[in-house]
C-alpha cells in the first residue's frame, strides 16, 4: 500500500505529465503563428525574410547608386541579414565615410545626402511609407534629386512586398522637393535612365540596352539605358541594333569595332545566336574592351523572356576571342 508521502509524490508526477502534454499541443511553429496573423500584422522583417535569401545570414539584393554623369547604376550586393532588411539596404545608399569607402571601389556615388536618417518605414499592401530626415531634401542639384527618388524606389521595389513608395520628410508628405521633384503621391519604379533615340517616334517602343563605362576608366561597370526607338515593338534585334548605334554621350561606351553590322539573330530552344559581320572579329585585339562589350551584348539579349544562353557569331562562325562569365546580374560587389 502507498503511504501518504508516496501518494503525494505520484500525484505531483501525474499533474506534471498532464501539464507537459497540454503545453506540447499548444506550441506552434513560427510559420503556423504567422498564418493566424492578419497580413498587416506580420512585421517587415518577417515578410521580407521569406524572400530569396540564399541563407539565413545574407540576402542578395540590387542597390542603386549614381555615377558622375548622373546615370543610375544597379549593383548586386550581399546584405548581412537583420530584422528590417529593407531599412538595412537603404542605409547602404546614404552618403557616409563607410559607404564612401565602399563606393570608391566602384567609382560610384551614394543616393541619399550625408546625415540623412531613416526615421521610419512601414509596408502594407505593396506600399512602403518611408520617412526620411530633413537632410534628404538637400540634394546638390536636380539630377541628384531625381536619382535619389527613383534610385530609392527602384532599390525598395527589389523586395517582393513593395511596388511603390510614399516619401515623407520629418513625418510629413510634401508636394515638391527643392529642385521640383514631385513627391506628393506614391512613386512607382520607372524606366531606368530613360532617353529618346535619334529616330524615335512618339509612340515608339522601349528597349533596355546595357552600355559600359569607358574602357580607359579606372572602374568597370555596366549601365542599363532605356531607350525609346522608332520601331513599334521591342525585340532582341532592335535591342542589339541600338547597342550598335551606341550611347548618346561620351560618359558611356560601346566599344564595338567600327563598321560592325548585325547580320541576323536565330533562336533555338532558349539559345540565341547573334551573327555579326567580319569587323566584329577585331574585338579580340582590344583586351580592355572585349569583356565589357561581350557582357553588354549578353546582358542585353538575356533580358528577353526565354533566353537561356547567348552565342556570338562572326560571319556565321563562333567568335573565337576571349570568353566572359556573365552572372545573373552585371554589376556585383
Amino acid at each position: 500500500m502507498l503511504n501518504g508521502k508516496n501518494a503525494a509524490l505520484i500525484a505531483i508526477i501525474v499533474v506534471l505529465m498532464l501539464l507537459f502534454t497540454v503545453g506540447c499541443n499548444s506550441i506552434k511553429t513560427k510559420e503556423e503563428f504567422e498564418e493566424e496573423l492578419p497580413q498587416d500584422v506580420v512585421s517587415e522583417g518577417d515578410t521580407e525574410g521569406a524572400e530569396d535569401a540564399e541563407d539565413e545570414n545574407v540576402r542578395e539584393t540590387v542597390v542603386y547608386y549614381q555615377n558622375e554623369a548622373g546615370y543610375l547604376v544597379p549593383v548586386m550586393r550581399k546584405i548581412p541579414w537583420e530584422e528590417g532588411i529593407a531599412k538595412a539596404t537603404l542605409r547602404m545608399t546614404i552618403d557616409s565615410p563607410e559607404i564612401q569607402q565602399d563606393l570608391m571601389a566602384m567609382g560610384l556615388k551614394a543616393l541619399l545626402p550625408a546625415g540623412t536618417q531613416i526615421r521610419g518605414m512601414s509596408i502594407k499592401d505593396g506600399l512602403a511609407k518611408l520617412d526620411l530626415s530633413k537632410e534628404a531634401m538637400e540634394c546638390e542639384n536636380a539630377v541628384a534629386e531625381h536619382n535619389m527618388i527613383q534610385g530609392v524606389t527602384l532599390t525598395l521595389a527589389e523586395f517582393d512586398s513593395i511596388d511603390r513608395v510614399q516619401f515623407m520628410f520629418e513625418g510629413k508628405v510634401v508636394d515638391r522637393l527643392k529642385y521640383g521633384t514631385d513627391v506628393s503621391k506614391p512613386i512607382e519604379p520607372q524606366d531606368v535612365n530613360l532617353e529618346i533615340g535619334s529616330n524615335a517616334s512618339s509612340d515608339g517602343a522601349k528597349v533596355t540596352v546595357f552600355f559600359h563605362s569607358n574602357p580607359d576608366a579606372v572602374y568597370d561597370y555596366i549601365v542599363p539605358v532605356t531607350r525609346i526607338i522608332s520601331a513599334d515593338s521591342a525585340s532582341i534585334e532592335t535591342a542589339i541594333q541600338e547597342l550598335l548605334n551606341g550611347p548618346s554621350d561620351d560618359s558611356l561606351s560601346m566599344d564595338i569595332p567600327a563598321g560592325t553590322r548585325l547580320l541576323g539573330i536565330e533562336t533555338d530552344n532558349g539559345v540565341v545566336s547573334i551573327n555579326f559581320s567580319k569587323e566584329f572579329g577585331h574585338l579580340a585585339q582590344l583586351p580592355q574592351s572585349e569583356p565589357l562589350v561581350l557582357k553588354s551584348i549578353i546582358m542585353t539579349a538575356k533580358q528577353f523572356p526565354g533566353v537561356e544562353e547567348v552565342k556570338i557569331l562572326v560571319e556565321g562562325k563562333e567568335y573565337e576571342g576571349g570568353e566572359v562569365s556573365v552572372s545573373a546580374f552585371a554589376n556585383e560587389y
